[in-house]
């Protein structure tokens, strides 16, 4: 079903005129943006994955098929002191490789710490990079990767394109399902001089094994399975949605939201389910594969400056607003929506509904009034929202009000 113009100029989906909520509360028509069937698409995937159980036991052939003798391992506080570490550990000792732990990444990486980690790197003589972890460590070990080879700061990298040489190569490990970044092109890191996010993004950066293990994810507590299943499903979501999608990242898409909606509450409940820990992790990656060509939408585009301005742990920020999202973009696009809905294995209700009753069956009932988010500060989350190309991706046009509307929904 398509939206057509009559000639009231009204937009109408099945006759029925399609409206929107204009800045001053008035009424005023919005339509989808347009879609181009034969937009030009270019899909690179530099990285090989690896995937299945004890795919870790792996790690000594990847690092010597890319030429990594002395690697550091780069990763947080917690998983630094976990199991899951000296599983690491054992493997790379095993196989008689040298190795270093850095330690020290936390939540929402910062330009100073990858700065910190690529002199590390440096001066330690490493030749390589082992990011073990959630997006964070991953990010923070891309970013600094690219760091130690070009002897720039993390600041000079950002933005498009700006890596000027290959990285020293890298191994992805992650250890939740999520933020997909083992196969993203991207680096965020918190500019804390700025009080901004910002990103490192290019082709160079993206790591040359990302090694998917689904026993390493069996200790992620219930909470944080559940939320970072929610930013992969957004991720899936938003990707289809996306007026530059393609049809490769849409059938990808596709699948990640199948597998979501299979997967992610079992994950939740049964955390040694193995099955659902494989499945989640494959439709994290899946999901990324998709959103790595096309960017996202509105619920990322809001939650990335909600974890800059009030440090809303980026999953539970996607999850308070996709739902919202999922129903100001259906009124426009509702046969897309509706395979969405269908994927989730929920073809009877819409994907707003599908999306909540998620939500409320994981437990996420977090509120934005929870991180001390006031209707005060909308405008300033807004107005950082709407620099992101994420806005313009969106399938129906927002402004700064529908924005606000958004974060009014999750308040």
């Amino acid at each position: 079903m398509t939206a057509n113009d009559q000639d009231d100029g009204v937009v109408r989906l099945g006759g029925k005129p399609v409206v929107a909520a204009g800045e001053s509360g008035s009424v005023e028509t919005r339509e989808a943006r347009p879609r181009d069937a034969l937009r030009p698409a270019r899909y690179v995937l530099p990285t090989a994955i690896v995937y299945g159980s004890d795919a870790v036991g792996q790690l000594p052939s990847l690092l010597a098929e890319i030429g990594v003798e002395h690697p550091l391992v780069v990763t947080d506080r917690a998983l630094a002191a976990s199991s899951v570490m000296l599983r690491v550990a054992s493997v790379l000792s095993s196989a008689g490789i040298r190795y270093g732990v850095f330690g020290g990444v936390q939540p929402d990486p910062t330009t100073g710490v990858v700065d910190e980690i690529a002199g590390i790197l440096r001066n330690g003589g490493h030749d390589g990079v082992v990011g073990l972890g959630g997006g964070s460590p991953m990010d923070a070990a891309k970013a600094a990767s690219a760091g130690a080879a070009s002897g720039l700061a993390a600041r000079d990298l950002v933005g498009q394109d700006k890596v000027p040489c290959d990285p020293l190569p890298m191994v992805a490990i992650p250890t939740t399902a999520g933020t997909g970044s083992e196969v993203t092109r991207f680096a965020v890191l918190n500019d804390e001089s700025a009080g901004t996010k910002v990103s490192i993004a290019s082709l160079r950066i993206m790591p040359r094994f990302a090694l998917l293990d689904p026993s390493l994810t069996t200790g992620l507590p219930a909470h944080l399975t559940a939320s970072t299943g929610m930013d992969a499903l957004a991720h899936a979501v938003e990707s289809y949605g996306s007026v530059w999608n393609n049809p490769i990242s849409e059938g990808l898409a596709l699948h990640a939201i199948s597998l979501v909606g299979e997967y992610l509450r079992a994950a939740t409940e049964h955390p040694d389910d193995l099955v659902a820990r494989a499945g989640m992790l494959a439709a994290s990656c899946i999901a990324e594969l998709a959103a790595n060509t096309t960017r996202l939408g509105l619920a990322h585009a809001l939650a990335v400056p909600l974890g800059a301005t009030h440090h809303v742990p980026h999953g539970v920020g996607v999850a308070m607003l996709l739902g919202a999202m999922c129903g100001y973009n259906e009124v426009v696009d509702p046969l897309r929506y509706r395979r969405m809905s269908e994927a989730m294995g929920k073809a009877e209700v819409s994907m707003a509904e599908a999306v909540k009753a998620l939500c409320k069956d994981l437990g996420l009932n977090a509120r934005l009034r929870d991180f001390g988010v006031d209707k005060q500060d909308y405008r300033r989350v807004v107005a950082m929202a709407m620099k992101s190309d994420n806005v313009l991706a969106n399938p129906r046009p927002a402004g700064a009000e529908d924005l606000i509307d958004l974060l009014a929904q999750a308040q």
